[in-house]
């Protein structure tokens, strides 16, 4: 879970302020997730256009008694393919509604039956923009509604994209600034880490690089324990914020 309690950027110089202190991918992904959801957004993604970028998802709940926190988990790189969300919002400058690609004439037959799990796990409709950085190291943005809610207006879209933007060359310059070899880590744990960050099991991971899954708990281990971390998805962001995933990999297996 990510808490926001010291990050409460509510404008854009505020969030600016926020992301030009953030010192790690951690707490610049606080500064965005705390400028959303005051603006009516409950879900946030990130996926990066490299083929071995993480696509994760951030999304804003309230349990029982329990103090809102947002929630992260991967997304499945493979069934992204089939999102004719991604590949639209490439295509444009302004953010693109969900609803909006779903009416779409030419889309597959795949496609439409994404458009159809999309919109009826998240019926309150999203938009999702292209940000850009040097280098070419773009990436896609995608942004959940909390209530169903009327277009916003071409302002309110065009701060929303300038926010994931201003984010987006933050966690550019984050990545360029810190050197992969910072904590440590050995060939075969950064490689054991980037298939973490597509989402890949330990088991999986074993298979994929031909060793046991015992070798790679143990290697597990030893990367949550030299970047500070207990789960997989803050090791991923660590890992991104040292620029340590930004080789592409292949997704296959």
């Amino acid at each position: 879970m990510i808490d926001l309690s010291q990050h409460s950027p509510k404008t854009l110089d505020e969030l600016v302020q926020c992301c030009q202190h953030a010192m790690t991918a951690a707490s610049l992904l606080a500064c965005g997730l705390a400028y959303y959801q005051p603006h009516g957004i409950d879900l946030v993604s990130y996926h990066g256009d490299s083929a071995g970028a993480p696509a994760i998802l951030y999304r804003y709940e309230a349990t029982g008694a329990e103090t809102p926190r947002w929630h992260s988990q991967f997304l499945d790189v493979e069934t992204l393919r089939e999102s004719p969300v991604e590949a639209i919002a490439r295509q444009q400058v302004l953010p693109v509604y969900w609803s909006a690609v779903s009416k779409e004439a030419r889309l597959t037959r795949a496609e439409r039956a994404y458009m159809d799990r999309l919109l009826g796990r998240y019926p309150n409709d999203g938009i999702s923009l292209k940000v850009h950085g040097p280098g070419g190291d773009s990436a896609v943005v995608g942004l959940g509604f909390a209530a169903k809610q009327a277009r916003l207006s071409a302002i309110a879209l065009y701060k929303l994209l300038c926010a994931a933007q201003i984010a987006h060359l933050r966690y550019c310059a984050l990545a360029e600034s810190q050197s992969p070899r910072d904590f440590g880590l050995s060939p075969r744990e950064v490689e054991v880490l980037e298939w973490i960050a597509t989402g890949k099991s330990n088991g999986v991971i074993a298979e994929i690089l031909g060793i046991s899954p015992h070798t790679v708990d143990t290697i597990v281990r030893r990367i949550f324990a030299k970047l500070d971390v207990n789960d997989r998805t803050t090791a991923a962001i660590r890992g991104l914020g040292a620029g340590l995933l930004r080789r592409p990999k292949d997704n296959s297996p």
